[in-house]
């Protein structure tokens, strides 16, 4: 749902800026800044980009103002989400280097030709749809994207019951069970197989994750709906996965999860539009397409976070794609013999191998 920034309230002149502190981010937030200085804003910086630019700042929750631009990644804008909690101040993702993410419309280098557009309140409010669960006694923050239960020890598998609003939908064994709003459905829960949702619908998608029942399917159910997961049990400790960035201990009661009372509010310059958000999906999915549309999903996103992170350990990318360490290391065994990826050795560590797409697939096959 998108409604006028003008008819919210007029310009916006108070800034606040959160960013990542990798030296290229700090760089990118500094342009950032100069931007919205040389135009006559307010700039609220975040404690820690204020003290590696060495001013003042505030904390996080103690920002007030208009909007909140967020310099980084996808990973970072999640994490400083979690970290607001509820807000209904609009959020304007900003792309550190141009880093292929899918929130982001608005890169550090083409910042300065949509700053007076900012200010002007030239843009429109996004609302996405988040999630929140209770865990252990303990409820959540709101979550952008999904929640996913996991055993602790990959190649292990989950045992629960799905209720539905108090009626018991299907029992199920699988590697683990993801619920995704319908932002959340082109992140983590595409990968495994799940369905893409456009938003504003108003919808969940439950997804069992290599479910031992092979007629199981991938289940979209109203955001009306309260979902309850009974009888969980592992061999070992089950976790709960928060955006891909926290990580709860599940106990033996039951987990709960439901729409949350707020949205996250993103900025969108313009109207997002059905044929936008394709083609937001045709670059983040192209891994898809041509010679890999026949790769297994688990090699596919490998693969993929392969191409979004460069090089990586083994163990990094079983900690990306949340994967069990057989499944990567034969996904891996795949992308290498089909020659979409190849292994050199670490200079930190010789006996650690590091992982790297070749170049990214074409129609043609990997070059």
């Amino acid at each position: 749902m998108t409604e006028s920034a003008r008819s919210a309230g007029g310009l916006n002149t108070k800034i606040g800026l959160v960013s990542g502190t990798e030296a290229s981010v700090i760089d990118d937030a500094k342009e950032v800044v100069v931007a919205l200085h040389n135009k006559g804003a307010d700039v609220i910086l975040e404690n820690k980009i204020a003290d590696a630019l060495d001013r003042r700042g505030v904390g996080l929750r103690k920002i007030d103002a208009d909007v909140i631009t967020v310099v980084g990644s996808d990973r970072f804008l999640l994490r400083t989400l979690l970290q607001l909690g509820s807000t209904n101040i609009p959020i304007l993702p900003i792309s550190s280097k141009g880093q292929m993410d899918f929130l982001f419309d608005v890169t550090a280098a083409n910042f300065s030709t949509t700053v007076t557009e900012l200010l002007d309140g030239n843009w429109t409010k996004d609302r996405r749809a988040r999630l929140t669960a209770e865990i252990s006694g303990k409820k959540t923050p709101p979550l952008l994207n999904d929640l996913a239960l996991f055993a602790k020890r990959s190649a292990t598998l989950i045992r629960y019951t799905l209720y539905l609003d108090d009626e018991e939908f299907w029992k199920d064994g699988s590697d683990g069970l993801i619920i995704a709003t319908p932002t959340g459905s082109t992140a983590y829960s595409m990968s495994v197989g799940g369905p893409i949702v456009l938003n504003p619908s108003g919808v969940i998608t439950v997804l069992p994750v290599n479910s031992v029942n092979p007629a199981l399917r991938p289940l979209v159910v109203p955001d009306s709906v309260t979902i309850r997961i009974n009888d969980l049990s592992s061999h070992v400790a089950v976790e709960a996965v928060l955006d891909g960035q926290l990580r709860w201990k599940v106990d033996s009661t039951p987990v709960v999860i439901q729409r949350a009372d707020s949205d996250t509010v993103f900025v969108k310059f313009s109207q997002e539009r059905v044929a936008a958000l394709r083609g937001k999906l045709l670059r983040k999915t192209e891994v898809y397409e041509g010679p890999a549309r026949g790769l297994p999903p688990s090699a596919k996103l490998v693969l993929k976070i392969l191409e979004y992170q460069g090089y990586l350990t083994q163990k990094q990318i079983i900690a990306e794609t949340l994967l069990p360490s057989r499944t990567v290391r034969h996904a891996l065994s795949i992308l290498i013999t089909e020659g979409f990826v190849k292994k050199r050795t670490s200079l930190r560590d010789s006996r650690q191998g590091l992982y790297g797409v070749i170049k990214k697939p074409t129609k043609d096959g990997p070059k």
